[in-house]
């Protein structure tokens, strides 16, 4: 009873449960969920997806599930009116794309791909994203409702390697031979495209597609030209800040 008399004593009151001070703007500064400013952490998980490549490229197949992106940052809002927000978006994240030689064996690698078991290309990004939402419900209460971003976004790719392993044939080695390439000149450091949002509440579904190229012209005639670039998935985050 102790515990729960203290609990109580500390814990806020939710401000749907009272009715708001006209002046409201004037106690927090205009600051807080449904008013002109506010700010939460999320966590996204997405997909790897092919799909449309506007540089003509054939993209190579990737194993859907362990082709994937896991990000985390702090999405802060600027309210125009009831119907328009502008958001920002801070982020780090991992990117992975596992490359399939079950589909297709002549997959151009940085590494001879004579008796590989598996390989994958895998990046950690910071970047930014800036979009412009679309409230579809204007008297959503102190939550943000049903609502549409677009927008367009930038990373800078901290780390960019290849990992690759080998099923060896000599008995007097491992089974498996492992080898990672840290330093890929043919791997641009900077990544950009477009994302939309369809959100509720807590819970987005997104969709990114990248435009700009991972790799550059220093890659081998062999050797892939490009990677997938959508990413389709899902945005959670705990609630208004």
């Amino acid at each position: 009873m102790l515990l729960i008399a203290g609990g109580g004593g500390y814990t806020q009151t939710i401000i749907l449960k009272q009715s708001v001070p006209e002046s409201l703007e004037d106690d927090d500064d205009d600051f807080g969920p449904n008013r002109k400013f506010f700010s939460h952490p999320y966590t996204g998980i997405g997909f790897v997806v092919g799909g449309y490549d506007h540089e003509s490229d054939t993209l190579p197949p990737v194993k859907f599930g362990n082709s994937f992106s896991f990000v985390t940052g702090t999405r802060y809002y600027r309210n125009y009116n009831p119907f328009i927000a502008r958001v920002l978006d801070y982020e780090i994240g991992y990117e992975q794309h596992s490359l399939n030689f079950s589909k297709d064996h002549d997959i151009g690698i940085p590494v001879d791909n004579a008796d590989i078991k598996k390989a994958k290309y895998w990046l950690v990004k910071v970047g930014l994203a800036w979009s412009y939402q679309f409230n579809f419900k204007v008297k959503r209460g102190n939550q943000l409702g049903t609502y549409l971003s677009i927008g367009a976004y930038g990373d800078y790719l901290l780390f960019r390697r290849f990992t690759a392993s080998y099923e060896s044939r000599q008995s007097n080695y491992a089974d498996n031979i492992k080898i990672a390439l840290s330093k890929i000149d043919f791997f641009n450091k900077w990544d950009y495209g477009a994302l939309v949002r369809f959100g509720k509440t807590n819970w987005s579904l997104f969709a990114k597609y990248r435009y700009a190229n991972y790799f550059n012209d220093k890659a081998s005639e062999n050797s892939i030209k490009e990677l997938p670039r959508f990413i389709v998935g899902l945005n959670f985050f705990p609630g208004n800040i």
